[in-house]
């Protein structure tokens, strides 16, 4: 097993509220290690750089409608054994 086992991919576009809610139930897990990416658009990434705990997410700027490439994107830059997905 890689020091890293499971990665979560966060895909959103035109959601900064609902992504602002979906990241924060994140950083409150109490399973360890893993890692957040956020693919999303640019308010999105401006909602997700805005969090206390920003530092912690990968984040890619994807404005699309093609949840297929942005899920594409998350895995393409994911680190983890496992990958999961919260869109």
């Amino acid at each position: 097993m890689t020091a890293l086992p499971v990665s979560v991919v966060v895909v959103s576009r035109g959601r900064p509220d609902a992504l602002t809610r979906c990241l924060t139930g994140l950083s409150q897990l109490a399973y360890d290690p893993f890692e957040v990416i956020v693919v999303a658009d640019p308010e999105g990434i401006d909602a997700a750089s805005s969090l206390a705990f920003a530092g912690d997410l990968k984040l890619l700027a994807f404005d699309e409608p093609n949840i297929a490439a942005a899920r594409n994107l998350g895995i393409a830059h994911a680190a983890g054994e496992i990958v999961a997905f919260i869109d």
